[in-house]
C-alpha cells in the first residue's frame, strides 16, 4: 500500500513538469556551435519531462537585427513558466536581459 503514495508523487512531479514550459537562454552571437549547445540542452530538458522552447530553432521572420531577435525571443519567453540558463549565459547581453525578465516575473530559473 505504501507504493500508491509514491506513485502518486511521481505522477504529480511528471504533470508539473509537463505543464511547465522552459525557455533555453544562452549566448548565440559570435558562436559557431550555438545550435549544438541549444539542442543538447533541449534534449536534456525533454528527458527530464519538460516542454521546451528553443529560441535557436524559431523561424525568425524579420530583419535579423539583434533587436528583432530579442523582441521575438522575449515574446516566446513570455509564453513559458521557466528558464534554463546555459553555462555561457553571463557572456550574453540578451541572455542577461532574459534572466532579468524571468527573475522579475518569478519564473523557475534553472542553470546548466
Amino acid at each position: 500500500m505504501k507504493r500508491v503514495p509514491l506513485l502518486l508523487g511521481h505522477l504529480k512531479n511528471y504533470l508539473i513538469k509537463a505543464m511547465l514550459k522552459i525557455y533555453i537562454s544562452g549566448k548565440i552571437t559570435g558562436l559557431d556551435n550555438f545550435m549544438d549547445l541549444f539542442r543538447l540542452a533541449e534534449i536534456e530538458l525533454k528527458q527530464l519531462g519538460y516542454k521546451v522552447c528553443n529560441p535557436a530553432l524559431l523561424p525568425h521572420d524579420h530583419d535579423h537585427t539583434w533587436q528583432s531577435y530579442m523582441r521575438e525571443d522575449i515574446c516566446h519567453l513570455m509564453k513559458c513558466k521557466g528558464i534554463y540558463m546555459l553555462s555561457n549565459w553571463k557572456r550574453s547581453k540578451g541572455a542577461r536581459i532574459e534572466w532579468i525578465i524571468a527573475y522579475l516575473l518569478n519564473y523557475k530559473i534553472m542553470y546548466q
